[in-house]
């Protein structure tokens, strides 16, 4: 967790007002004719925050890094435990190449005791209550990518202990940051204190959630009857 997430032209859009971007790289995803997605799947082109002459600025990067250790897997890590950060060499020498990943939201999928072996589990979305975009923590760098082997920058999103909220549905989440931690968290160098400060799971009242159909099960599927209420489709 977390494995899929929603990121539209609107996450963008609205946080204009609540970070201040490099002007001159303030666009997003221009040469892109389809920037919505609602169904994001790991090796996806996402638009994040990060740093350009000591100032926020957004770009673009691949979802999944390969650290040497995984060279001949088909695997990427897609998540970091913030937890060990410091104490894997894989991660500590990226501390000072962050990132942070706006979205809309983010699926769980819960499986229920007693549930039947093929039955599929159940998707759940989960945005902030107050409708704000989250702001979540991540890593980047320069990865193979293909069997050409071109480096392109990639990233991995950043997972806490889950809250209350999260607990019933998995015992993990992403690190979920607030707009005035955004620029510390990019901009600054990485100590043991600022890793603390994110790794607290945030307040249980921070997400809200719902239950939405299995289509969002395959990564194939996209659009945003995908985040409906399952009783509203």
């Amino acid at each position: 967790m977390c494995g899929r997430f929603v990121q539209i032209s609107a996450t963008i859009t609205r946080l204009r007002s609540m970070l201040d971007f490099q002007q001159s790289a303030d666009t997003y995803a221009p040469h892109r004719s389809h920037i919505d997605s609602y169904n994001i799947a790991p090796d996806s082109m996402v638009t994040v925050i990060g740093a350009l002459n000591g100032n926020l600025a957004l770009t673009e990067m691949l979802w999944g890094i390969k650290p040497n250790w995984l060279r001949d897997s088909g695997r990427n890590l897609i998540n970091a435990r913030v937890e060990s950060l410091l104490e894997k060499p894989t991660f500590r020498k990226l501390l000072n190449q962050k990132i942070v990943i706006p979205a809309e939201g983010f699926y769980e999928w819960q499986a229920h005791d007693g549930q039947q072996p093929r039955r599929p589990k159940t998707p759940y979305y989960f945005h902030r209550a107050d409708n704000n975009p989250l702001l979540l923590a991540g890593l980047y760098e320069k990865s193979a990518k293909g069997q050409a082997g071109e480096l392109a920058d990639t990233f991995v999103i950043l997972t806490t202990n889950a809250n209350a909220t999260m607990e019933p549905y998995h015992h993990r989440m992403p690190v979920i940051l607030e707009p005035s931690q955004a620029a510390s968290w990019i901009l600054t160098e990485t100590e043991a204190n600022l890793i603390d400060e994110i790794a607290l799971p945030p307040s249980n009242h921070l997400l809200a959630l719902h239950q939405v159909s299995t289509q969002v099960n395959s990564s194939r599927t996209d659009g945003p009857g995908l985040i409906a209420r399952v009783e509203d489709i």
